[in-house]
């Protein structure tokens, strides 16, 4: 019996082990899903007021979901199931003044980014969604300043952008690595 029972207890271990090998790592490449934390929600309804009056450096005509759900890295679904009757879609950005007002309202929105980034856990996960969100709002000014042909010196784009594709390949290969040595059984 007692034999049985250890039999069991290895076999439990060694799911577990199993288990936890199999989980994905943080994919930089996979939008956000799950329940909402508050400091999400929170950053969210905080660009709502300057997205509808149209201080921010956006195009004109993006869709209020495309926005939201680009610089929150969540997938369009994930937005409309939270907010079911924000007609997100119907909802597009005209530029009024495409800055922020006051210094108070920059530093509120500011120190909710922050908060929400923050907020989460995994280091991985929190960096690679900074350095997202870092570039979605460069691109949003970019993007800007093309319409209002003003001349922008794009190096450190670039360079950011070369860095984003190095995080991803080498978030790729440490996948790839693992799973190697997960089936080799050396994990």
């Amino acid at each position: 019996n007692n034999n049985n029972n250890n039999s069991r207890n290895n076999n439990n271990k060694r799911t577990l082990s199993q288990t936890a090998a199999i989980i994905p790592p943080y994919d930089p490449t996979t939008p956000r899903t799950g329940r909402w934390t508050d400091p999400e929600l929170s950053f969210r309804d905080a660009l709502l007021p300057p997205f509808l009056s149209g201080s921010l450096p956006l195009p004109n005509n993006l869709k209020l979901v495309d926005f939201l759900s680009s610089v929150l890295k969540s997938k369009p679904s994930r937005l409309t199931k939270k907010m079911k009757h924000a007609r997100l879609s119907a909802k597009h950005y005209f530029v009024h003044s495409g800055f922020l007002r006051t210094d108070r309202e920059a530093e509120t929105l500011s120190r909710l980014e922050k908060e929400f980034l923050d907020s989460i856990a995994e280091e991985n996960e929190r960096e690679e969604m900074r350095f997202h969100m870092q570039k979605e709002w460069r691109d949003h000014f970019a993007e800007r300043c093309e319409y209002l042909r003003l001349e922008v010196d794009a190096t450190g784009w670039w360079k950011s952008m070369e860095e984003a594709e190095r995080r991803v390949q080498a978030e790729k290969e440490k996948r790839r690595r693992e799973k190697r040595r997960f089936m080799m059984g050396k994990v």
